[in-house]
């Protein structure tokens, strides 16, 4: 007879959180690519995780998918909110991935507002990372919004 062990039983309090808080992401950044307004809830769901296990690397990703898909949502301000908050966690971890991918987007919510030169300086700053190019490549969910 065969057993099958539910691996989040086995794990502690912390690790069940972890477990569940990377499970979140993984649904986010799936309903980002596929269907964007769909993202909002498990972002902010895996925030708040992110935030309470003291996850920045994850607190960071789970902010990007948060202001992605408010952007997606019409919501240009409240998306550079939080991709400035994503932003900055980004740069504190050293992410150039995660920084140029925030940078991407708030240059794209800046041109929604009509504020077209802000749009283009912030997407020169992105586009001075080394690999942009191969960031740009790596972005799925970007193509919802078009070019900036």
């Amino acid at each position: 007879m065969t057993l099958f062990v539910n691996p989040v039983s086995t794990l502690s309090p912390i690790e069940s959180l972890q477990y569940r808080l990377e499970s979140l992401l993984a649904q986010a950044w799936q309903a980002l690519n596929q269907s964007p307004e769909s993202s909002s809830g498990l972002a902010r769901e895996a925030e708040h995780l992110a935030r309470r296990l003291g996850d920045n690397h994850n607190w960071a990703h789970s902010l990007l998918i948060w202001g992605a898909s408010a952007l997606y949502a019409g919501q240009a301000q409240e998306a550079i909110t939080l991709l400035s908050r994503a932003l900055a966690v980004y740069r504190f971890t050293g992410d150039e991935q995660g920084q140029w991918s925030c940078l991407m987007a708030i240059a794209r919510a800046w041109t929604h507002l009509g504020e077209v030169e802000q749009a283009h300086e912030t997407q020169a700053v992105a586009h001075g990372f080394p690999q942009h190019e191969d960031f740009s490549a790596q972005a799925a969910w970007l193509r919802w919004f078009g070019g900036v």
